[in-house]
């Protein structure tokens, strides 16, 4: 295993809404769906520290089928304030804390993880060194002909042999 790695998790689809399980009062973009069911994979290594646990997703197309489907509902006259609030990028990284009741930092850096990795690496290891999260789960989102969600669960000290577990061979 990697240094620093203790679970890892993949979720590929050609749909990403297969993962959905939206409802009546919990809307999240499919892509918020998928990045959690990568993250289902491996977030039983934290499940007993919930309260340390951070998120860092890192996608470009984030939650561009949301913010389509608003776009197209908008023109009638009308916008669904559940989708609205889960069009918000954040939801990425939200939606596997919701449903995890993981209670540290989170965020979601809106760009290709080919480029974000590196940035998203850097602030997971300065939040673990300063105390602020004692389990970091990265996940990044890219299509590559389907939908694909990696994630790694991290805690210190974290190589920089992560990123190959965080970005497809075919996509460097």
């Amino acid at each position: 295993m990697t240094p620093g790695v203790i679970g890892h998790g993949t979720a590929r689809a050609a749909d990403p809404a297969v993962f959905a399980h939206n409802s009546p009062a919990l809307f999240a973009d499919p892509v918020a769906w998928l990045v959690s069911a990568a993250v289902e994979k491996c977030a039983h290594v934290v499940a007993g520290a919930p309260d340390g646990v951070g998120v860092i997703a890192v996608s470009e197309f984030a939650t561009l089928l949301t913010m389509r489907a608003i776009a197209r509902t908008a023109s009638k006259g009308r916008v669904s304030p559940l989708r609205f609030a889960g069009a918000n990028p954040g939801a990425l990284a939200g939606l596997t804390c919701l449903r995890w009741g993981f209670r540290g930092p989170a965020m979601t850096l809106s760009m290709n993880p080919e480029h974000g990795v590196d940035t998203a690496l850097v602030l997971a290891n300065g939040l673990l060194s300063a105390g602020a999260a004692e389990y970091m789960v990265l996940a990044t989102h890219a299509v590559a002909g389907e939908h694909i969600a990696h994630c790694v669960v991290l805690c210190l000290p974290v190589g920089p042999e992560v990123r190959g577990l965080l970005c497809e061979p075919e996509s460097r």
